[in-house]
């Protein structure tokens, strides 16, 4: 008996997918395709990505048409062969579904007929913030998607409140690589608290005001404007961002990780928190809506109140005095990342609600 054919899954992506393979074979990113999509090779899918390499005067008509736009439109138009064949189209993330979703809401084939998932991440946050005109863009540029899915509870009202049918969101628990970000016994947690990321739902603002004068140490890795307008207290030692093993190994040193962040639509901050679970640091976040998704008080983490400096302030030294609580904490969040919140669960979930709903298009 011949095997079961292969669905075929056309990923768009502000990668290209070959580059990104090829660093992975170096070392230089933790799985071999961006967001663990790969994972869905396990679940029947061939999965194939649409290159991004126009030059010369190609290349500037392009970037001319993207800036004015705001619309991505090489993935889609390199992937149109690849789309005609295709069972799904994957868009890694909603600003890269944007022309496709409008071909496909145009009825332009080969879009008009392959179903479109988004996997979104600040879709609910940018409605939020627009008015009414940038939420009826919004809603024009995803509304012709079969699946959007997103990553906390709390921006589904958002959606639907937008004109989205519940039917075609779904929210899936965001999930990092487990295989990459690991523990490692033999490395000691030298570094008293770290905190990481250069989004801009980081609220160092607050983490200064907190831990200035405490007696803490804390390493700081973030863009130069992450900081513009905050004066950095004498216990804070900044450093720009370094690579991905780099990053790795400051996970593991780490007794405490740090994660301030403002209150968004979506959980800003998890990645850094779920990889820093997964090395088995001890991490503190601010208790956002969507974060509490993620992590409970005392139990995976320690959630902090958003802007609460005083709290910042106490709850990193009690940790910081605390070895007990940090291992407890520590190793509930690694056990957290490796029963749920991991890309391979991630990619399984979907890859069965894909099936569930009756998405893909029969051939």
């Amino acid at each position: 008996m011949s095997a079961p054919a292969r669905k075929r899954a056309l990923v768009l992506a502000e990668q290209d997918l070959d580059q990104w393979y090829a660093r992975y074979l170096r070392g230089e990113t933790p799985s071999p395709l961006p967001y663990g999509v790969h994972a869905l090779e396990q679940h029947g899918y061939a999965v194939h990505g649409a290159r991004r390499d126009w030059t010369g005067a190609l290349g500037k008509a392009r970037d001319v048409v993207e800036h004015r736009s705001g619309v991505p439109i090489e993935r889609a138009l390199r992937g149109w062969g690849r789309a005609a064949e295709a069972d799904l189209v994957i868009a890694l993330l909603e600003h890269q579904a944007r022309f496709a979703a409008l071909l496909k809401r145009a009825r332009i084939s080969p879009y008009r007929r392959v179903p479109l998932l988004i996997w979104s991440c600040w879709l609910a946050d940018d409605v939020r913030r627009a008015d009414s005109a940038g939420r009826q863009r919004l809603l024009r540029q995803v509304e012709a998607a079969d699946l959007i899915t997103h990553m906390s509870r709390h921006e589904t009202e958002i959606l639907t409140d937008l004109g989205i049918p519940a039917e075609r969101l779904l929210t899936i628990d965001f999930g990092i690589d487990h295989h990459y970000y690991t523990p490692d016994p033999l490395v000691d947690r030298d570094l008293e608290v770290l905190a990481v990321g250069q989004d801009r739902g980081r609220d160092y603002g607050t983490l200064f005001a907190a831990v200035a004068g405490s007696g803490l140490t804390v390493d700081l890795v973030c863009k130069p404007e992450n900081l513009a307008g905050l004066r950095v207290p004498d216990n804070v030692r900044v450093q720009a961002p370094v690579s991905l093993p780099e990053y790795r190994a400051l996970l593991r040193r780490a007794r405490i990780v740090a994660v301030p962040t403002h209150e968004l639509a979506y959980p800003t901050g998890q990645s850094v928190a779920l990889e820093a679970s997964a090395t088995g640091a001890c991490v503190a976040v601010t208790g956002t809506r969507a974060m509490a998704d993620y992590f409970t008080d005392g139990g995976t983490a320690r959630l902090v109140p958003v802007g609460d400096a005083d709290a910042w302030r106490d709850t990193l030294t009690e940790l910081a005095d605390d070895h007990d609580q940090r291992a407890r904490l520590g190793r509930a969040a690694h056990a957290a990342v490796q029963q749920r919140y991991n890309a391979d669960l991630m990619w399984a979930s979907i890859a069965a609600e894909v099936d569930r709903r009756g998405i893909l298009t029969p051939r």
